[in-house]
């Protein structure tokens, strides 16, 4: 397939500005999209959120019921030409440093929809299931980017649609764990935010702690989309924001590397959770492994509290370390808010709601400790 495109390009990269048929775009383009069947693997994970029926089927009807509809925005491509070759350019006219030419896209290769996910999927829906075969000849404007990497892609989408506030913080975050490896700190911060920095480390401990076969967490924290998943019982977000006072410079845990963190965290809950033994077989009958329990007790593990009391990490290391047995000794003075009737879905844990209520709760148990 040749395509008639003009190129030129923008700090480095080469862009291509093009018209496709909707049907040229169908055959040759795919999404990165979010599958739950991969999980937490994310160097193999897609990147952009699942589709939302209802949002591509209201394009499809518009596209098919008007005749003459009209739809300008361009679709934003990536070629990925480092890793499946070149495309074929044949120049036929330029000015100063535009070129004009056709763009050739061979027949086995797809190229990556880094923003035009639902209008691609309304114009499938409106050809394939409704019927509007006329739509297939319809031209769309199109920006393909020769030789971006895929962090360079993710970074891409982050920036579109985090900006705009059109995706979920959920899977903002997954970008953002994504992205880390090949992106420098300064631009994790400039992504983030300056308030919210603490993410960057607390993000990339989630996520190793979710891909843990085992463990008190195993299954508990949400992938990022909206199919059922049992057992799950808090968000990614909600989680990344619970381990702040666990990675602030402050804590008691700021010199431990990662794998430390995530033993202590996995340790600690093992000991909070030998109390109610329940709550490991019906996680969603209790409320220990939600928002209010998560943030609570990571305060009570290691957070700063006023009036300053020793947290239960700072315990145990005095005890010689942080073990199970050390965990629940050290807790067992607070034991009165370690019962199953406490954490069940509407007992007395359930009044603790906001920042305020997960310091209060917090500042009872270390106080009973």
């Amino acid at each position: 397939m040749k395509v008639p495109a003009l190129r030129f390009n923008q700090s480095g990269k080469t862009l291509y500005m093009a018209k496709m048929t909707a049907r040229e775009i169908i055959a040759s383009c795919h999404t990165a999209e979010w599958d739950p069947a991969i999980g937490w693997d994310l160097a193999k994970q897609g990147y952009q959120r699942m589709p939302v029926e209802s949002h591509y089927q209201a394009i499809g009807h518009f596209l098919a019921q008007d005749p003459q509809a009209f739809m300008p925005t361009s679709a934003l491509l990536s070629a990925r030409e480092a890793d499946m070759g070149v495309l074929p350019f044949t120049e036929h006219a330029s000015i100063s440093d535009v070129s004009f030419g056709e763009l050739e896209i061979p027949p086995a290769r797809q190229l990556t929809i880094v923003d035009y996910q639902h209008r691609w999927r309304g114009l499938i829906y409106a050809i394939d299931s409704l019927g509007a075969k006329s739509l297939e000849s319809f031209e769309i404007p199109v920006t393909i980017i020769a030789n971006m990497t895929r962090p360079e892609e993710i970074e891409q989408f982050y920036l579109i649609n985090s900006k705009q506030k059109r995706i979920d913080t959920d899977l903002a975050l997954a970008l953002l764990q994504t992205l880390a490896p090949a992106t420098d700190e300064a631009k994790l911060r400039n992504f983030v935010g300056s308030g919210k920095v603490f993410r960057i480390r607390s993000t990339r401990l989630t996520f190793a702690l979710a891909a843990r076969a085992g463990g008190p967490w195993a299954g508990r924290i949400r992938q990022p989309h909206d199919l059922p998943q049992t057992g799950a019982t808090i968000s990614i977000t909600s989680f990344v924001d619970s381990l702040a006072p666990l990675v602030s410079p402050r804590s008691p845990m700021a010199g431990l590397s990662d794998d430390e963190v995530l033993d202590v965290i996995d340790t600690f809950w093992q000991g909070v959770l030998s109390f109610l033994p329940n709550a490991l077989t019906s996680p969603h009958e209790y409320q220990i492994q939600r928002t209010v329990g998560t943030f609570a007790l990571h305060l009570v593990l290691a957070g700063r509290t006023r009036p300053p009391t020793l947290s239960v990490y700072e315990r145990c290391v005095a005890k010689g370390a942080v073990t199970a047995a050390n965990v629940v000794s050290v807790l067992s003075n607070a034991s009165a808010y370690l019962t199953e009737g406490f954490w069940e879905t509407k007992g007395p844990a359930n009044v603790y709601v906001g920042s305020s209520g997960y310091r209060e709760l917090a500042r009872l148990i270390r106080r009973a400790l």
